[in-house]
């Protein structure tokens, strides 16, 4: 089985290509953000250990994580946010790792990891292979906007704390240029990639 990593900076639509590689390849679809959710849950181990780095005030009276303040808490001090991803990525690297070891039972063919943090998480070393997904500054400034319902300044801002195109050019295996707002355009020149893409990594 081969395991593709998927990622890319906010707006470049690496969502939309990993949707394709499932639909049009019968890859194993893996979501970490999804996951990232799942580990944090109402009495988990990783809640009980976010509560003892960032203090009972991170929990509603409900019992859940109140995501607000826990992200008020970490992302005002870059050691803090380093902590958090410390404790985080370590579970969620745990729950994918449960998922390839599933999914090579079950003899899948391939499996995607998309993952926004995919270097950042070690979750890389886990891949065959590395794909980025890019896009240029404007198309993604409106894609997050449209997306995300937020103001223009919002999403550069967004965009200013994250990773540039040049990081994911350096780090990845392949990567995918996805410029423009033409979804059928998109989706043909996809396709044309992932096939050559696809049949360079098959055995």
């Amino acid at each position: 089985m081969k395991v593709i990593g998927l990622t890319g900076a906010s707006g470049a639509g690496k969502g939309e290509l990993g949707k394709i590689m499932s639909e049009k390849y019968g890859a194993v679809y893996v979501d970490t953000d999804l996951i990232a959710r799942k580990v944090v849950k109402k009495g988990s181990p990783c809640l009980e250990e976010l509560k003892n780095a960032f203090g009972s005030g991170i929990i509603a009276k409900c019992g859940r994580l109140n995501r607000k303040k826990l992200a008020d808490i970490a992302f005002s001090d870059e050691k803090k946010h380093k902590e958090l991803n410390k404790i985080t990525h370590f579970y969620i690297n745990s729950e994918v790792k449960k998922i390839i070891e599933k999914a090579q039972k079950k003899d899948e063919k391939y499996l995607i990891i998309d993952a926004p943090l995919l270097f950042e998480s070690g979750e890389n070393k886990l891949c065959d292979v590395t794909l980025g997904v890019i896009a240029d500054r404007k198309t993604r400034t409106e894609r997050i906007v449209k997306r995300d319902k937020i103001s223009e300044t919002s999403a550069e801002k967004r965009i200013n704390a994250g990773r540039d195109d040049a990081f994911f050019v350096k780090n990845c295996d392949y990567v995918f240029e996805n410029n423009g707002t033409d979804y059928s355009e998109m989706q043909k020149n996809a396709q044309i990639f992932l096939d050559k893409m696809f049949s360079e990594i098959t055995d």
